[in-house]
């Protein structure tokens, strides 16, 4: 049986623990770990607050002239267009910008791009049939920061723009009117990991806000409040830092979600089967968020528009039921993709920094979750790629060691027609001819930024505890720690020396494997989804040890405690 290897958190001194006689060991174990290590930021963490952990969205350098183009534009009865992409962060950008700008009065024309025929970010025919609609004042979502040509096709179109982003700029930057990006050199804004949707959302604080407003100010605070839900979804859909001033939106937003208004996503949820007061940031991961996603991974993401904006129930519902539909087919796609890149990528050598996969007929909305899966199965950045007309475009997960994806996409750009994106996540083109060059090029990226780095499979564990820790104490200290994702992971245990007592394969075709296990004088279900090879080889009788996440199963108005396997081997203590 293969095994990850454990890397435990050192664990607090008794010093520590005596310095805050107030809080739970483990959960001060859980926030050291994350390096909260003072009252104050502890303080902060645990128990955000409104007033000090959201930021004058003014703090912005071009917010003020953004605000002010945009009053102008309603003033003149000029139409502005909301450019936005087709992901889930994205989707729910547009919806957060269309909504507001409406609401002010204004004429609004918006355009999602398709992924497969337009690709990602602005592009000039859009530019061409936003102008050709009479649109003056361009605003894009989610993108803009990379499209220097687009921008300046814009601007010599006679529009204006003002670029609202969040992705990893590049050397040259458009010449647009503004641009709202948080982490761009030089801008003031103190929080730098907001969403594509948070951004949008720090725009309409900024509208809001200003004195040539005409809405009541108890009018401006339930539209901002009523915006939150989307910002949550996008933040949690998009993998941002869930930190300061994103972890304070994130938090809010599930509240505003499980009370949401929106009738399309009233009915996604309750088509996903889920509890809304029970929706947190793993529903949005694993739940809302693919089936938002998919609209754009399969067709269009005008489909998502339109069920975050549907104003009746029948509309909704036929909405709802199409994307679950799309998401499932999405689904049975992925996997096969999986399957065949596994094939192609066959045994990899310890020489080897990152691991590709291409097929020319696989649809470009998946090659990024096929990436993201490879990263899981081989521990290493993954591309994987499919054939656009006469090019080759893909999408890249960085994953391991501290791999900078976009840095070495930018190292091949003499090879590559168009990329972008983040450290972690980035997309990009290709001309054909141009293919075995990249591949080569950025092997040697990889090679120099991970030479030297242990590549090994590794599963970080907080703690390790006695057995009999797992209880509902310690399900309530790690719910402290909501809202959980990138930047605050779900907190993961260890226990050792543990006896498998039942064995049981669930599932469609038996692919996860329910775990009863029994140690330091108690017994605990546990769920390992996907087991594999390592469910054929366990059997009744094993020790073993068991790196798990704390969970509650509920069904038919029962509670109880179920634990995650996140990794699980042949016990080493005994």
């Amino acid at each position: 049986m293969t095994s990850k290897t454990w890397r435990v958190a050192e664990p607090i001194t008794q010093e520590v623990v005596g310095s805050f006689p107030e809080i739970d060991p483990t959960l001060l174990q859980l926030l050291w770990n994350r390096g909260l290590k003072t009252q104050e930021a502890i303080d902060e963490f645990l128990n955000p607050d409104w007033s000090q952990g959201v930021h004058d969205p003014y703090l912005f350098r071009d917010m003020r002239k953004s605000v002010e183009r945009v009053y102008e534009a309603i003033g003149m009865k000029q139409k502005i267009g909301v450019f936005g992409d087709y992901d889930a962060d994205g989707v729910t950008a547009a919806v957060i910008l269309v909504e507001t700008l409406r609401k002010l009065g204004g004429e609004v024309e918006v355009y999602l791009p398709h992924r497969e025929r337009e690709g990602y970010g602005l592009n000039e025919g859009a530019v061409k049939y936003l102008a050709d609609k009479g649109v003056k004042l361009l605003i894009t979502c989610d993108c803009g920061v990379a499209n220097v040509p687009q921008v300046a096709a814009a601007n010599a179109a006679g529009l204006t723009v003002i670029i609202t982003d969040h992705h990893q700029p590049q050397d040259e930057l458009p010449a647009a009117y503004a641009i709202l990006h948080p982490s761009l050199p030089g801008e003031t804004y103190p929080w730098k990991f907001l969403s594509g949707g948070g951004v949008a959302f720090k725009f309409v604080q900024g509208l809001l806000r200003y004195d040539g407003c005409h809405l009541g100010e108890r009018d401006r605070e339930l539209h901002e409040k009523w915006l939150l839900d989307l910002v949550a979804i996008s933040t949690v859909a998009d993998m941002v830092r869930l930190q300061g001033e994103s972890r304070t939106l994130t938090k809010y937003g599930l509240t505003v979600l499980q009370k949401t208004r929106r009738l399309g996503l009233q009915k996604l949820i309750q088509g996903a089967g889920l509890r809304f007061d029970a929706l947190d940031t793993h529903s949005i991961s694993f739940q809302i968020a693919p089936r938002i996603n998919a609209a754009g991974r399969m067709d269009h993401a005008n489909a998502s528009y339109a069920l975050l904006t549907a104003t009746e129930s029948s509309q909704a519902d036929e909405l709802a039921r199409a994307l679950n539909l799309t998401n499932s087919e999405r689904q049975k796609i992925t996997e096969e993709m999986f399957v065949a890149s596994k094939l192609q990528v066959g045994e990899v050598t310890p020489q080897q920094y990152f691991v590709h996969s291409f097929e020319p007929d696989w649809q470009l909305g998946m090659v990024g979750l096929v990436a993201g899966k490879l990263v899981q199965e081989y521990g290493l950045p993954a591309l994987v790629m499919c054939q656009q007309g006469d090019k080759i475009a893909g999408s890249g997960r960085a994953g391991v060691g501290g791999f900078d994806l976009a840095a070495a996409l930018t190292a091949c750009r003499e090879y590559l027609t168009t990329w972008g994106g983040h450290k972690e996540a980035a997309g990009f083109s290709m001309p054909k001819n141009k293919f075995e060059d990249f591949l080569k090029k950025f092997g040697d990226e990889a090679a120099k930024q991970l030479h030297g780095v242990d590549l090994a499979p590794a599963v970080t564990i907080d703690a390790v505890l006695p057995f009999s820790k797992t209880d509902w104490a310690l399900v309530d200290q790690v719910k402290l720690l909501e809202p959980t994702g990138q930047g605050n992971p779900s907190p993961r245990f260890g226990s050792v020396a543990l006896c498998v007592s039942e064995l049981t394969p669930v599932g469609a075709t038996g692919q996860h494997l329910k775990l009863v296990l029994e140690g330091d004088g108690v017994s605990r279900k546990l769920i390992l989804f996907r087991q594999g090879e390592v469910g054929s080889e366990l059997k009744v009788g094993d020790i073993v040890d068991v790196a798990y996440q704390v969970g509650v199963n509920e069904w038919n108005g029962n509670r109880e405690l179920e634990l995650k396997v996140v990794d699980i081997r042949k016990s080493t203590t005994v």
